[in-house]
């Protein structure tokens, strides 16, 4: 498996000499961005700006200019919205947000999953079988999956500040446009791919980071674990949101 570094520098710089750091935050559905964007709304200057069927609400504070978007559920809506929003805006840096699924027993709903890496779980080959011959998802194998890694300075940033709602842990986050609820295949796919979690965007928003040279970096909550028969829970994308608004607003 191989793994490509988003290519930037470890430290944040920004852009062309620029005096305003812009942070672009993202998350895919609306409940994982409707914290961040009552936020942004009680800014002096909010605007929102509707470019292609996509919502960026807008705000400044301080020496920072905050553009937060709701991009969509998917592999591609997620890498759709990310390269418009860098095309737009140009932010010094992308935090992508969210909730996820655990692979594992570790992990509890309200646990933090620090994206240090993010590989495609679709990238699989299956053997040929005739028609009439099944099915054996178990057979596949792993096809050249590519893993994309976080920008070093943004993990130690957010693994630095305190987080009083759960664990947190690095990891590798596997994407994919499936919605996993076969504990077996869910074993299955963190053995193959080397994976803790899994999401539907963040392999996605890190490709499209490297290809523009642009620091970003994905924190993931646990909103259930199939494995601990634990039910989905819309209250995690906000504990999310608020620690990420914190850790953002006080320290980048």
């Amino acid at each position: 498996m191989l793994c490509i570094f988003l290519g930037v520098p470890p430290t944040l710089t920004l852009r062309n000499g620029e005096k305003m750091k812009k942070v672009l935050i993202q998350g895919a559905m609306e409940i994982e961005t409707g914290y961040l964007i009552e936020k942004i709304k009680k800014m002096p200057d909010y605007q929102c700006q509707e470019e292609n069927g996509l919502f960026f609400h807008i705000g400044t504070e301080g020496d920072k200019k905050y553009i937060i978007n709701t991009t969509g559920m998917g592999t591609v809506k997620a890498a759709m919205a990310t390269a418009c929003g860098l095309l737009l805006f140009h932010p010094a840096v992308v935090i992508n947000q969210g909730t996820a699924g655990a692979q594992n027993r570790e992990l509890g709903t309200g646990d933090i999953v620090l994206a240090e890496e993010a590989v495609d779980i679709n990238c699989l080959s299956m053997p040929k079988k005739k028609m009439g011959e099944g099915s054996d998802p178990f057979s596949w194998e792993t096809r050249n999956p590519t893993c994309f890694q976080a920008d070093s300075a943004l993990l130690e940033l957010y693994s630095r500040q305190e987080y009083t709602s759960g664990h947190m842990t690095r990891g590798r986050v596997g994407t994919g446009d499936i919605y996993s609820r076969e504990d077996d295949r869910i074993v299955w796919l963190a053995e193959q791919f080397g994976t803790v979690c899994e999401d539907m965007e963040t392999a996605a928003v890190y490709e499209v980071c490297h290809a523009f040279e642009t620091p970003c970096v994905g924190l993931r909550i646990i909103s259930n674990n199939e494995l601990l028969d634990e039910e989905f829970n819309e209250e995690s994308a906000e504990i999310l949101q608020q620690y990420v608004w914190k850790v953002t607003h006080e320290y980048l």
